[in-house]
């Protein structure tokens, strides 16, 4: 890796490319390592640490919206990428410019060569990206910048910070069991290993008690104080409709929210943000009602239920069993009774049992696409998926097999326009990288706006 030169935006994908995007090493000294040689820079960015199962990525948007709508210049660092790797570090939703990225590659590198670092030790794809982050809010004087774990907390690259302003645990789910614990306690104690000495800590509303428990535990041993998220005081409005957004009132009678974001499970986060800005409040950042306002209209965080009306097509990341449950909830509020005509794809890190679940809540399914995005190995084969999930299905629903995401989208496509009139819905999920897929290749197809740097309909 280290003989490609960085001369151009592409030689420093390159290299990215290089450094293996699925490699994990879970650990913190090879971070602690590098950033020290480089004075630290995570030490001097004011920063919102943010984990959770699910919801951490919502939580990012709508709150870095809200900081935006207030003034603030807002730094975000996210994962995974949908469309191309500059997404993961943005300044108020602007995805970081192809020459900034080319520096930020290519003077890391030069340091690490500089430092002789030796190969085993240099950062992996996501520690790498992480490290450039830091470095390029810095430089750029973001007035705060949020920054999500990768995987876990406690042993996650970003826990390198010491002194973040406030720390966020969204929710606990089973996912990702191999690498964090099979129970529900054990992977609420790698979510809070983010905790800190003395830093306030917002707890998502819908995270089991066992969970809470044990993040509360940490909290009070560090001294941290803490509040937990309360999303009773919420309700889902029934005018809530995918293009006119999601509805939530605080309370009856109270102040009226409405949501980019359309799934209902976001009145769980949104609960989670507002906790999070009186937090902020408390520290001094000027955040009024209205930006909190306008910052939820304006949250953009494509395909996490992503409604194109034209297409009759719904994008959904979801791709674990808490996901599916919320795309449920999600469908039935939006498309009761509508006929259903699913592309899904799946890690093969994953159960494809899953899909027979969600598939069996649906006997309006129509018919069924099976695909998997690249690199294909790390996917299961449609071959594979089509023995699984037609147990979840009537015998007389179809189940294609397509090897290429934008093959599987033409396909549904064409069936949607067949059953034009019957108000038949199309459904991607199963995976973010198909999603972000599909997403593209209906970017090509026709006129779209780039907002914050992606891809959204108009």
């Amino acid at each position: 890796m280290r003989r490609i030169p960085i001369d151009s935006y592409e030689s420093a994908l390159r290299f990215m490319d290089s450094l293996d995007i699925s490699a994990i090493k879970l650990g913190l000294e090879r971070m602690q390592a590098v950033l020290g040689t480089l004075g630290d820079p995570q030490e001097r960015l004011p920063m919102v640490h943010i984990a959770g199962t699910n919801g951490k990525g919502s939580v990012t948007a709508m709150l870095g919206a809200i900081l935006k709508a207030a003034g603030y210049r807002v730094g975000a660092f996210t994962s995974p990428h949908l469309i191309h790797v500059r997404e993961r570090i943005a300044i108020n939703g602007n995805p970081i410019l192809p020459d900034e990225f080319q520096y930020e590659v290519h003077t890391l590198k030069a340091h690490l060569e500089e430092q002789a670092v030796p190969d085993e030790d240099w950062p992996t794809f996501f520690e790498y990206l992480n490290i450039m982050a830091y470095r390029y809010f810095l430089r750029q004087n973001v007035d705060i910048a949020l920054f999500e774990t990768g995987l876990g907390g406690r042993l996650d690259s970003t826990n390198v910070v010491r002194y973040p302003n406030l720390t966020v645990i969204t929710s606990i789910g089973l996912d990702h069991t191999g690498r964090l614990g099979n129970t529900l306690s054990a992977i609420a104690g790698e979510k809070a290993g983010i905790i800190k000495q003395g830093c306030p800590l917002v707890v998502g509303p819908s995270i089991p008690q066992e969970g809470v428990d044990v993040i509360l535990r940490q909290a009070k041993m560090l001294e941290a104080p803490w509040s937990i998220a309360d999303s009773n005081c919420l309700q889902v409005l029934p005018d809530s409709s995918p293009t006119k957004g999601l509805h939530v009132q605080h309370e009856p009678g109270g102040r009226d929210y409405w949501l980019s974001l359309l799934a209902p499970y976001q009145k769980h986060n949104l609960a989670t943000v507002l906790e999070s800005v009186r937090q902020l409040r408390e520290q001094g950042f000027v955040i009024e009602e209205l930006h909190i306002i306008q910052g939820l209209r304006q949250t953009r965080w494509p395909v996490r239920f992503q409604y194109f009306e034209r297409e009759a097509l719904v994008l959904d990341g979801s791709h674990n069993a808490d996901g599916f449950l919320t795309l449920q909830e999600s469908l039935r509020l939006y498309f009761p009774g509508q006929p259903l005509y699913w592309l899904l794809s799946l890690r093969a890190n994953r159960s494809p049992e899953m899909l027979t679940d969600l598939l069996q809540a649906f006997p309006e399914t129509r018919g069924v696409i099976l695909t998997c995005a690249e690199p294909k190995d790390l996917y299961h084969a449609p071959n594979v998926l089509k023995a699984v999930v037609e147990n979840g299905l009537k015998p007389d629903v179809a189940v294609h097999l397509m090897e290429t995401p934008e093959e599987a989208l033409s396909m549904l496509q064409a069936k949607i326009q067949e059953a034009a009139g019957q108000g038949i819905v199309g459904v991607v999920t199963g995976s973010l990288y198909t999603a972000g897929a599909i997403l593209e290749r209906l970017g090509t197809q026709k006129a779209v706006l780039s907002l914050s740097g992606l891809l959204i309909d108009i």
